[in-house]
């Protein structure tokens, strides 16, 4: 919470409502996968953006992808958590990332987003 409420002061994001961010375990994560975008299986993040709605966005993590994520590369899991939260936020923003370019863009931008929450 303390991370991406650091990155929307970051971003200078200004739109009222309510940005929900919630933790869901891989069943469901699964489930809103396959619903949503077609894909089969376990996804890290879900961003969804509701224009003229109370609810302006949410982002759903699935801290059992980031746990075994850090596990296998050696990292904190609750630092991979965050940059879930962030990666979902960016995306909720419009930013994508399917090509290199665009994912080593995106990893730049959740570290400066994850440097700046840290010091916040």
């Amino acid at each position: 919470r303390r991370v991406v409420g650091g990155a929307i002061r970051r971003l200078k994001i200004r739109r009222r409502g309510t940005f929900v961010l919630a933790f869901v375990d891989g069943r469901l994560m699964a489930q809103l996968n396959r619903r949503f975008t077609g894909h089969r299986g376990l996804t890290d993040v879900l961003s969804f953006r509701y224009d003229g709605e109370a609810t302006i966005g949410e982002v759903i993590v699935a801290p059992a992808f980031a746990r075994e994520y850090a596990r296998a590369h050696g990292f904190s899991y609750r630092q991979e958590l965050a940059r879930y939260a962030i990666h979902g936020l960016l995306h909720w923003l419009g930013h994508d990332d399917p090509t290199p370019q665009q994912r080593r863009r995106m990893r730049h931008m959740e570290d400066e987003l994850l440097d700046y929450g840290a010091r916040a």
